[in-house]
């Protein structure tokens, strides 16, 4: 059997064997030429014509038959065209046999009429088929998506009604300790945001839920506290507007009243925590805070002795932060150019004095030197606690300078690090770059070169 290839477009030879047009379905009488001509819908064509159909499409076009052809058209063969010729392909009928009455056996191209018509039935239809179950069963539709979720009681919230929510639960969780850590980090969680912070200050957050918990007495309500004095420093961490709104709400006097209770470590460092946030690089707050009263209660921090070292550092970072915020904007040395506003806003808190009339350089220097021995044990604190006391030099270098203590306190911390530069590898460029620190700080204070050891 011959191969048979299926061509986009079928010419097919119809000689005088099919059968004549109905003429009630004919439109018009079709005349052809030796051009291709298309076969209207419905329209009948004379026999003995060569027909084409377009598989795609359906197009049909006929055309006479050539006379070359029709003459070199031999008895031998004539029999076989009018087999061949006898294949009519209209789409939406069957396929007719009009050429000779020949048996089931006859063939086209080396298949038979039966092999086509099959071969035929494989050739997709442009007929859109819905999917099977199995398909459209693995993908659920919008409306069976949402119902799951209102089944599920889930809901898409804004930050605001997250927050309205939040403020409602507190009444209902005065006594759950659990349920409140869980509120206090979800309100820290939205209040890093500053426009969520100042929501939350508008809506009575303050008062309802900061407020009321720093009111609480007691060991057991210790932790609330803290919660809420972390709260509020991140309600006011670089926020200015929240910081104006939680000083209108009498933020400064319960803050100073929740420092000077607090005797635990983490409760102290909470309150440090917002104290920092509240005063850094914010005069107006620093007015507020850094009284009399306010000084006194962080140089407190340092002498008591239930109170963690790295805590006691934290209140020295504090003062020594607004100090070095202070010079840089006060001082011709600033590196980019400050507007006259600022500058005399840093200037009418009148830091400088405070310091000096509450004597932190002394208080400061006996901290440094009542922990001389902490300190060498702890490198780390070593090395901030010397950052914090050194930039507050400018202002205390008259008094660290003739303390004979506070220079011997340094070297100790000096020489220690010299003994223990080759303990570990990975720690010989941090020890030394510690040193180098201390080395400076004493120049700047004693001017004498590197210092020598008098240990």
């Amino acid at each position: 059997m011959k191969p048979f290839h299926v061509l986009h477009f079928l010419a097919v030879i119809l000689i005088a064997n099919a059968t004549a047009p109905n003429d009630s379905l004919e439109k018009s009488k079709f005349v052809a030429t030796n051009e291709w001509q298309e076969i209207a819908e419905g329209q009948g064509i004379p026999q003995g014509l060569h027909v084409r159909i377009n598989l795609s499409t359906g197009k049909k076009e006929a055309k006479l038959l050539d006379d070359e052809s029709a003459s070199e058209t031999t008895p031998a063969t004539e029999a076989q065209e009018a087999t061949e010729s006898s294949l009519s392909l209209v789409p939406g009928q069957e396929v007719e046999d009009h050429g000779s009455r020949q048996s089931a056996g006859g063939s086209l191209g080396g298949m038979t009429l039966e092999a086509i018509k099959e071969a035929l039935r494989d050739i997709p239809a442009n007929d859109y088929k819905p999917e099977d179950a199995t398909v459209s069963g693995r993908y659920k539709s919008y409306s069976q998506i949402k119902q799951e979720l209102q089944d599920a009681n889930v809901e898409l919230q804004t930050d605001s009604e997250i927050m309205g929510a939040l403020l409602g639960r507190f009444a209902k969780s005065v006594s759950n300790e659990q349920e409140l850590d869980v509120l206090f980090e979800d309100l820290r969680y939205l209040a890093h945001q500053i426009d969520n912070a100042l929501e939350f200050i508008d809506r009575g957050g303050v008062e309802q839920i900061i407020w009321s918990s720093l009111n609480r007495t007691g060991e057991q309500q210790q932790r609330v506290r803290v919660q809420a004095l972390t709260l509020l420093g991140t309600l006011a961490q670089n926020n200015p507007k929240a910081k104006v709104s939680l000083f209108e709400r009498d933020a400064s006097a319960k803050l100073l009243a929740a420092l000077g209770r607090a005797t635990a470590s983490e409760e102290i460092s909470a309150a440090l925590y917002a104290f920092g946030s509240l005063v850094r690089k914010f005069p107006f707050a620093q007015r507020q805070l850094l009284t009399p009263h306010g000084y006194s209660l962080l140089y407190e921090v340092w002498t008591k002795p239930v109170v963690e070292l790295k805590v006691k550092v934290k209140a020295l970072q504090l003062v020594a932060d607004v100090v070095e915020d202070y010079l840089s904007v006060t001082t011709e040395s600033s590196p980019e150019p400050i507007d006259a506003v600022t500058v005399e806003q840093y200037r009418s808190t009148r830091l400088t004095e405070g310091l000096e009339k509450t004597e932190f350089c002394k208080h400061a220097g006996q901290f440094f030197q009542a922990h001389r021995a902490a300190l060498v044990a702890d490198e780390h604190l070593a090395d901030e606690t010397v950052r914090a006391l050194r930039s507050c030099r400018t202002l205390c270098r008259p008094l660290w300078s003739e303390c004979a203590l506070f220079r011997h306190t340094l070297l100790v911390l000096r020489n220690n690090l010299d003994h223990r530069l080759s303990d570990d590898p990975d720690l010989v460029e941090y020890r030394t770059e510690i040193q180098l620190n201390i080395d400076d700080f004493l120049r700047e204070l004693y001017d004498n070169g590197r210092p020598k050891d008098e240990l």
